[in-house]
């Protein structure tokens, strides 16, 4: 692979970081799935990234920190995930249990409570 597709690795990888951490701006809102996929995807780039380099020489000496800061930006945004997504499982188990919604969002049929009597 040539050098200046090295480049182009670490703003693709980069762009994948930056989409899902906008995503986990908003929680309750995110897809997890879809940060999960361009996490994934900015992983896989680093990694392309990385097995590039040795062939490509030490052209580009900038390209290791600028590599080095964005695996830091993909663990920031992993803790974002396991927050969201721990945040999001105690949301559901709250509204399951105070209003008796399953987590499709449906309601749970109502019991009956009490007995009834026939006699009055």
């Amino acid at each position: 692979m040539p050098d200046h597709d090295s480049p182009r690795l670490l703003a693709a990888a980069r762009a994948r970081v930056a989409g899902a951490r906008s995503l986990l701006a908003r929680p309750r809102a995110c897809n997890l799935d879809e940060c999960v996929t361009l996490l994934r995807e900015a992983q896989g780039y680093l990694e392309w990234l990385r097995d590039s380099l040795p062939r490509a020489g030490s052209a580009r000496p900038d390209l290791r920190g600028q590599a080095l800061a964005l695996a830091g930006e993909i663990r920031q945004a992993g803790v974002l995930l396991e927050q969201a997504a721990r945040f999001g499982r105690r949301w559901l188990e709250r509204l399951q249990s105070a209003a008796g919604y399953t987590a499709a969002g449906t309601c749970v049929p109502l019991q009956p409570r009490g007995q009834i009597s026939l006699f009055g």
